[in-house]
């Protein structure tokens, strides 16, 4: 960010959300409910973890998705600093979270006018 290469920073942060989403379609968290609830709920907390770290890299470059995402993380405004990245920042296993909305608006294509 210093040589204001920021094309290299977004790709990096994409480049972490690519190997989170590997991770959680991997270990199929959905399959493992019923086969190995532990081993669930430490995914969807790496899960929940990585998307918290990622949403506070991107506040300088989406912020109103970045703040949507943190939101739903129940992530207090004053632990939503680069100061707040790593372990001493991490989620408390058990905290309430509100219920799931869109982070983005589903981009819809405009229909074209028909032709006479």
């Amino acid at each position: 960010m210093q040589d204001y290469a920021l094309h290299t920073v977004l790709n990096a942060i994409w480049g972490l959300i690519g190997e989170t989403n590997r991770y959680f379609a991997a270990e199929e968290p959905w399959k493992l409910k019923k086969a190995d609830p532990a081993r669930m709920d430490t995914v969807l907390y790496v899960t929940a973890e990585a998307l918290r770290q990622f949403a506070i890299l991107c506040q300088p470059f989406t912020p109103r998705g970045a703040t949507k995402l943190l939101d739903l993380l129940a992530i207090p405004a004053e632990q939503r600093n680069f100061a707040a990245l790593g372990e001493s920042g991490r989620l408390m296993s058990g905290t309430d979270l509100p219920a799931p909305s869109a982070i983005f608006p589903r981009f819809i294509e405009p229909e074209e006018p028909a032709k006479g």
